[in-house]
């Protein structure tokens, strides 16, 4: 499983739409463009762990000018759970909160990682944020109702 994708917060970078864009649909990159008012060749993204290296880099708070991102590079760490602040840090709790609405548990995530259980996670997140229609990934946001391959509606979360 590809490393990549594992998230500094916690999050899985699979089911990120720039990521999905990337990887799946011209016609998604097209979308989001428009969307974020920029080229589909900027819609890319391999995932947070080489984001610096090829990321996303228009919008304020994700991608290459990530809060979290930005956080742990000033820190020198590379997860939040490094951070002596991480069980009160206000930034972090208040994602956890966003996620949570979408069926995303930041800590529990994030805790599986410091156990070193990352393949195990990544095989677990991989099958979590798939369409239970056509088996293909799906992307999770509060704007995505349905999955971007077959189009079968999905539940608050992203699953289908």
């Amino acid at each position: 499983m590809n490393e990549n994708l594992i998230g500094r917060c916690g999050l899985y970078c699979g089911f990120c739409e720039i990521y999905r864009a990337y990887k799946d649909s011209r016609e998604l990159r097209e979308e989001l463009a428009t969307k974020h008012n920029c080229s589909p060749e900027d819609v890319r993204c391999e995932g947070c762990q080489v984001i610096d290296l090829c990321g996303w880099s228009h919008e304020t708070e994700w991608g290459k000018n990530c809060k979290f991102l930005r956080c742990l590079e000033s820190k020198h760490l590379q997860f939040c759970y490094e951070c002596s602040e991480y069980h009160r840090c206000t930034m972090f709790e208040r994602f956890h909160e966003i996620c949570s609405g979408l069926g995303i548990d930041l800590r529990q995530n994030l805790q599986m990682i410091q156990k070193g259980r990352i393949q195990e996670w990544l095989a677990c997140q991989d099958k979590k944020w798939r369409c239970t229609e056509c088996g293909n990934p799906v992307i999770v946001s509060y704007d995505v109702r349905n999955c971007h391959w077959c189009g079968k509606e999905l539940r608050p979360g992203g699953e289908a």
